[in-house]
């Protein structure tokens, strides 16, 4: 059954978090605490590929037992988690101790006390970044609104995470736009310097410094950062 009102909460959870600053460890505790208020389930566990085809890592866990299962999950490559991740499809066992698939899985799922468990995969558009598993300590049939509610907030999480990681490009990209920019003010101030110097012109006070650059196995930026130095140390200020 589904808690409507927690259903919104978690609505404006995320929409505050997509808004405000990105904490991807943050969102999944979130996910996993909303899933258990929304659909009343014992608990919930989210798995994360670092890359999409790689192998699952155990990220989050809503208490201890459930730690321990989605541990032995990704260990032994096995179960209703790794099985949604790489399927794309959503995968509900009702009566674990009938279930004949994932025997060592199981097992320890048993031994912690879980009865019923649901695999939601995690996908974007055409790309897979994990799953959520939803546990319950008793049998239980899984009902589709259930199943879909759950599908739901795991897609609006796996969108998060995705914009999230896009940001971080993004702020690299600008990060090594600005490193390059100060590169190209600090070699126009070195060939500046050198032309005065030397008498030379543009081209050829650049290739001096490339040539210093190849010959030193430095990079070019470090060579005209050197200049640059080197000339303030000599000329200093005058009275």
């Amino acid at each position: 059954m589904v808690d409507d009102v927690a259903l919104r909460a978690a609505f404006r959870d995320f929409t505050k978090a997509v808004i405000g600053p990105y904490d991807v460890d943050q969102m999944l505790h979130l996910l996993t605490g909303q899933v258990v208020e929304v659909l009343g389930v014992d608990g919930a566990g989210v798995s994360l590929a670092p890359t999409e085809g790689e192998a699952l890592m155990f990220v989050t866990a809503t208490d201890d037992d459930i730690a321990a299962v989605e541990d032995a999950q990704v260990s032994l490559g096995e179960g209703p988690c790794q099985e949604a991740y790489l399927t794309g499809e959503q995968v509900a066992v009702s009566y674990l101790e009938l279930e004949d698939r994932w025997p060592t899985y199981r097992q320890v799922s048993l031994e912690h006390g879980m009865r019923a468990v649901a695999g939601i995969p995690m996908p974007v558009a055409d790309r897979r970044i994990g799953a959520l598993n939803l546990y319950r300590l008793r049998p239980h049939t899984w009902d589709r609104e259930e199943l879909e509610t759950a599908q739901l907030l795991a897609d609006m999480a796996s969108g998060y995470i995705l914009n999230a990681n896009h940001m971080v490009e993004q702020s690299r990209a600008e990060d090594n736009l600005t490193r390059a920019l100060e590169s190209r003010d600090v070699i126009g101030q070195a060939k500046g310097i050198l032309m005065a110097q030397h008498q030379l012109t543009a081209e050829a006070a650049f290739e001096m410094l490339r040539r210093i650059s190849q010959t030193r196995n430095l990079k070019l930026r470090e060579v005209a950062a050197h200049v640059v130095e080197t000339s303030a140390s000599t000329t200093g200020p005058t009275d």
